[in-house]
């Protein structure tokens, strides 16, 4: 049986960039960073999430590339305020807050153009 989701891989051309995106920026936490054969596995979650992301650079592998809608559903409490905050750190926002029947959300992008959904549940 299945019993949660472990990672979610994300493909970007620049790994070190995209820590700095993921960390310095949206202040996920950086819980693993070693070398592998194509690079480095690194993973990187918001603080007490389970779930965490897998930024690689391999983009051979299955036809991957940077800049996709990552279908990546992150979740937060004042949607309004983070999307203030997050703008003024450079943050492009491709949908600005959004109000709908399940709640508020938005869509940003990371350094890569990988679209994320920021939503207020």
């Amino acid at each position: 049986m299945i019993t949660r989701a472990a990672s979610i891989g994300v493909p970007v051309t620049d790994q070190d960039v995209a820590v700095e995106f993921f960390v310095g920026v949206l202040g996920f936490e950086k819980r693993v960073d070693v070398p592998v054969e194509r690079g480095r596995w690194i993973e990187v979650a918001p603080p007490g999430a389970e779930t965490v992301l897998t930024p690689y650079t391999w983009l051979d592998h299955h036809d991957d590339k940077a800049g996709v809608f990552t279908r990546v559903v992150l979740e937060c409490q004042d949607l309004i305020g983070l999307h203030q905050e997050l703008v003024a750190k450079g943050v492009e926002f491709e949908l600005e807050p959004t109000e709908s029947a399940g709640g508020r959300f938005a869509h940003f992008k990371d350094p890569f153009g990988n679209l994320f959904v920021l939503a207020e549940l």
